[in-house]
């Protein structure tokens, strides 16, 4: 335990996070003795025999909780582009627009906005960029700077999708953490000997930048981290199924032996599509505000971007309700119910069902 807490006093690891690493490293202890930390890596290794059930993750929102920063970075490098933002209303504006854009690509936020200028008859945005000045520069300026980004002037010659998608990686590397209760799931799915990696829509180097800040990188080294905008040409997005179908084959199971976990609707629909055994949606996350909770958790379940409307079988808003469901799923026979009343029972955050 003094391993714990010296972690949550040096790097400022919540005390639960720091109390799984501390079991790995106890385990590193009685199996390789007095080696160098990576023997932490070897204790992570599955503990059980290898199950047949597989859990192929989506990163964004489910087990990063980088949404939220990424929408904020999205907010300040548009905000000045937007018809009738001031420096005195668009501070007011920030958290409104990333409500409504959440899990919407950047690409979309600026054909909207395209739109939006040109019926104000204003410049396009690249033309715009070459003059801004004034005050409600300076507001935005000054929320960039939170990041640790340039100010406008110094990125005007950048095209706003390139300097979107640089400079996001730049702040998440910063600022990107782990979901509540990511750690310990994780920690608990090894034991079982459950395998898991990441079937994501974001590109590289974006999400292994988020993986080493959310210090996630012991559970997911480069191999088990699948992108649908990288290891594609051209890139297959959610909800088209290729992502979770190329996570399924590099765990060497059927995509019926597999649980998605998702926080999107886009990313149910790709779960759907590909055929996984059991979808769970996840809204434990801070994009999604406690009021829209139980909106979002009915769009997972719905399933409108599935081809055969098929959604989520459950939507859960505490991380750790995945391993009961999990080993639920892992023990299930042919013609036996086995999502059943005494399965939910264990589950201990509230939870959303068709």
């Amino acid at each position: 335990m003094r391993f714990a807490l010296a972690l949550g006093d040096e790097v400022g690891q919540a005390l639960p996070l720091a109390a799984a690493a501390n079991e790995s490293f106890k385990r590193a202890r009685r199996d390789c003795g007095d080696d160098d930390f990576s023997a932490v890596y070897e204790a992570l290794r599955p503990t059980a025999a290898p199950a047949a059930t597989a859990v192929c993750f989506d990163f964004d929102g489910t087990l990063g909780d980088t949404e939220t920063p990424a929408m904020e970075v999205a907010f300040w490098e548009i905000a000045a582009y937007l018809p009738g933002a001031s420096a005195e209303n668009v501070e007011s504006q920030c958290r409104p627009y990333m409500v409504e854009n959440a899990g919407k690509a950047f690409e979309h936020m600026m054909s909207a906005c395209e739109e939006e200028r040109a019926a104000a008859s204003l410049p396009p945005i690249a033309e715009a960029a070459t003059a801004l000045s004034g005050g409600l520069v300076a507001v935005v300026d000054k929320h960039r700077s939170k990041f640790g980004l340039p100010p406008l002037a110094d990125v005007a010659g950048t095209p706003l999708l390139q300097l979107q998608k640089e400079e996001t990686v730049a702040a998440l590397a910063k600022c990107a953490v782990a979901n509540e209760g990511v750690m310990e799931t994780l920690v608990a799915l090894n034991s079982a000997g459950l395998a898991y990696n990441i079937a994501t829509t974001s590109g590289k180097p974006r999400v292994p930048v988020c993986v080493d800040a959310a210090s996630l990188r012991p559970f997911f080294p480069a191999e088990q981290i699948h992108s649908g905008e990288s290891d594609f040409d051209p890139p297959r997005f959610k909800p088209e199924p290729d992502v979770y179908l190329r996570a399924a084959a590099a765990l060497e199971r059927e995509p019926t032996n597999c649980i998605a976990v998702e926080d999107s609707g886009s990313g149910v629909g790709s779960a759907s599509n590909a055929g996984m055994g059991l979808i769970v949606g996840y809204v434990g996350a801070t994009h999604i505000p406690a009021e829209n909770k139980e909106s979002h958790a009915q769009m997972l379940l719905e399933g409108a971007k599935a081809k055969d409307g098929r959604g989520a079988e459950i939507v859960i808003t505490k991380f750790g309700d995945l391993v009961p469901l999990a080993m639920a799923f892992e023990g299930r026979r042919p013609g036996v119910h086995w999502f059943t009343k005494d399965l939910l029972a264990k589950l201990e955050g509230p939870y959303y069902l068709k």
